[in-house]
């Protein structure tokens, strides 16, 4: 049973107030309060907020990537090498799992490299994409078995190179499954101010649903969740509520809107809408189209939009479609981007105020771990557009930091609609900064993060 709170000298839309929860509700919000018996926490005109909620993660992913070797922070294919021989050194025999691999960063990649750095080792590499794996030949011995399934590059000699495109779940059905913990997944969300995820991760198996069913019960991870790759939502209604039904498509593998269209047809004769991860051009197009062919449904999303072209506007502004962006790709893969995304697509990647001033939808998230789960990065990003090294992309589709946080303020359940107010009767799930909104607004920072509640639960201080 969680104890009377009440905080003083809070910020809450403009004014300094106390405000009470108890039973894990807001249940009074007010200038003059008594405090006898209840926990107190004195905000010091800090502002009391929603908590955020992330609306594209991937919480297993980053639950591997932190037991793994991450690769992103590193800036050279010496940090590269020198990583990866000293995990080889230091850990036990098995398996080895790196992620974040930048060829852009780190140098071209291959077996042969990586048997180099790490000897008869297994060894798996994830691209920054998430996309493919580059394996050591010791580890390809392992997963081939004599097999070649599409997917496997090969070299003009028909030998291996060690990249596997695609093929994440061939993968997982070949090397014994790990159960990665949550725990400190969930505590760097909360240090953040984040309370409530979208899991956007497709096809989730039970295997996978057991593991965040167990660590919603044990409270590693505090936050409220929705998913979205959950066939039946009442087999997770106990610790979740489900989303729109994933679908990814992939131009890679080709693009048929009319074959999508039947699919998501599908959904929607399920009263079900969709959320359909669409980056390139083409599969934007294809994802837009097929929603036109099936007829769009209440809370239908595209899922990243990276090309959204303009003339897609109208069918998505008047079928209230939301898109769902990361404007934290733009930082931290920007300066990758200018190198490599055709120059007519510049204009479309990552929009963001053109997409809202043509009456569109607009919902954030992190798609953590490609990118930092850090909200207060991504709101200074949307904010700046820089990159990196400091270019700027698409400075027209800058927003003010009050927009961006108010994308990660919009409900769960309803990506895209008005911010979330701490206001009575709701859900007491908070986030205390430790000075004026205004102050955060001006220079957004983590640091600013006081405290976190979940459901009148204090789940970061």
């Amino acid at each position: 049973m969680t104890m009377k709170t009440v905080i003083t000298n809070a910020e809450v839309d403009g004014r300094l107030v106390s405000v009470v929860i108890d039973g894990g509700n807001i249940v009074e919000i007010t200038e003059d309060v008594v405090t006898l018996g209840a926990d107190v926490v004195d905000a010091s005109g800090g502002a009391l907020i929603p908590g955020l909620h992330d609306h594209h993660v991937h919480l297993l992913a980053m639950a591997a990537r932190r037991e793994g070797i991450d690769l992103d922070p590193l800036q050279s294919p010496r940090a590269f090498d020198d990583a990866l021989r000293s995990a080889s050194a230091n850990s036990a025999s098995g398996w080895l799992r790196a992620s974040g691999y930048d060829e852009h960063r780190h140098g071209a990649l291959d077996c042969r490299r990586l048997d180099a750095l790490v000897g008869n080792r297994p060894l798996r590499v994830q691209h920054r994409s998430g996309l493919a794996w580059v394996v050591s030949t010791a580890g390809l011995d392992l997963l081939l078995n004599g097999e070649l399934p599409e997917g496997i590059e090969r070299d003009a000699d028909g030998v291996p190179t060690g990249w596997l495109l695609r093929l994440d779940e061939w993968i997982a059905d070949r090397i014994a499954p790990t159960a990665p913990s949550l725990r400190e997944v969930g505590a760097e969300l909360a240090a953040f101010g984040i309370t409530g995820v979208t899991d956007a991760t497709p096809n989730l198996g039970q295997g996978r649903l057991e593991l965040l069913r167990s660590a919603v019960s044990d409270r590693s991870l505090p936050q409220r969740l929705v998913l979205l790759g959950v066939d039946d939502p009442a087999t997770v209604a106990d610790f979740a509520r489900v989303g729109p039904a994933k679908i990814v498509i992939d131009e890679v593998t080709g693009l048929d809107p009319d074959a999508l269209a039947q699919i998501i047809s599908a959904h929607h004769l399920k009263d079900r809408a969709v959320a359909i991860h669409a980056v390139s051009r083409a599969e934007t197009v294809t994802a837009v189209t097929a929603l036109a062919l099936a007829g769009i449904h209440p809370g239908d999303r595209i899922e990243h939009g990276s090309v959204l072209p303009e003339d897609l506007d109208a069918i998505l502004a008047s079928g209230s479609v939301t898109v769902v962006i990361q404007p934290g790709l733009v930082g931290e893969r920007g300066d990758h981007y200018l190198s490599s995304v055709d120059r007519e697509d510049l204009p479309f990647l990552h929009r963001a105020a053109s997409l809202q001033s043509a009456g569109i939808a607009v919902a954030i998230g992190s798609d953590a771990p490609v990118t930092s789960a850090d909200p207060w990065v991504t709101i200074a990003t949307a904010t700046t557009r820089q990159t990196r090294s400091g270019n700027v992309i698409g400075e027209s589709e800058r927003v003010d930091a009050r927009t961006a946080l108010g994308w990660y303020l919009s409900d769960p359940l309803d990506p895209g609609g008005s911010p979330r107010r701490v206001v009575c009767r709701s859900a007491a799930d908070l986030c205390l900064l430790d000075v004026p909104l205004e102050q955060v607004l001006a220079a957004p920072d983590a640091a600013h993060v006081r405290m976190t509640w979940v459901g009148g639960r204090l789940v970061h201080s």
